[in-house]
């Protein structure tokens, strides 16, 4: 079967067992980020101002959050394997996330995962963070991360394309990817608009799907 996939995943709640955002918010913002979580659910706000305005409530350090993210982060453990998996049959991963590069790079580092990555750009200043979006696009404001525009550069470029995603901020690619590996929240949302998905709980899951197309 002549079929040439590229893979896009999202990090928080998808690599990762939970949203690293919201455990910072969690510990570094208690009691006040809720309020404004539950209007990006309701879609009332889009994912940038949600986290514009939530991370607003931050007050930390870089290394503060680091140190805190390196302590509370959880891989999937599947994973590693599953990029053993993509690299082993030339199939390009990315990841595409509306969480922040500092910890998203320092946590790749720490499990020692070699994968380009999309995401917000936080920058510390003030004792507060604030956040750049160089992979937005500049037609929308709802995300601070395009992955829809990622996907239709992979689909450009050839690949039939692969997404898999657990939140509100991935119902966008899904709409317009070739497959769909959905749980959680993004798993709701695609069955609340009719698209099709294969649910997974992990990356083993995926693999395994992924394996009979080849």
């Amino acid at each position: 079967m002549n079929r040439r996939f590229a893979v896009l995943s999202d990090f928080d709640g998808t690599v990762t067992t939970s949203d690293i955002v919201e455990v910072v918010l969690a510990r570094f913002a208690p009691g006040k980020w809720e309020e404004i979580e539950r209007m990006h659910r309701a879609r009332t706000i889009g994912t940038r101002e949600t986290m514009t305005r939530q991370l607003a409530l931050v007050r930390a350090t870089r290394d503060e959050l680091v140190d805190f993210v390196r302590k509370e982060a959880v891989m999937d453990p599947t994973f590693p394997a599953f990029v053993r998996f993509c690299k082993g049959n030339g199939i390009p991963l990315e990841i595409v996330s509306e969480g922040l590069d500092f910890y998203l790079g320092e946590l790749m580092k720490m499990w020692g995962l070699d994968v380009p990555f999309r995401t917000n750009r936080a920058v510390f200043r003030g004792g507060g963070i604030h956040l750049e979006h160089p992979f937005a696009d500049p037609t929308c404001t709802l995300c601070g991360t395009c992955k829809l525009h990622r996907v239709f550069e992979q689909r450009v470029a050839g690949y039939q394309v692969v997404y898999v995603g657990d939140g509100d901020s991935d119902l966008c690619p899904a709409v317009e990817a070739d497959a769909v590996f959905a749980k959680d929240r993004l798993a709701e949302l695609c069955a609340s608009e009719g698209i099709p998905v294969h649910r997974f709980t992990d990356f083993s899951d995926v693999e395994r799907v992924m394996t009979a197309w080849l």
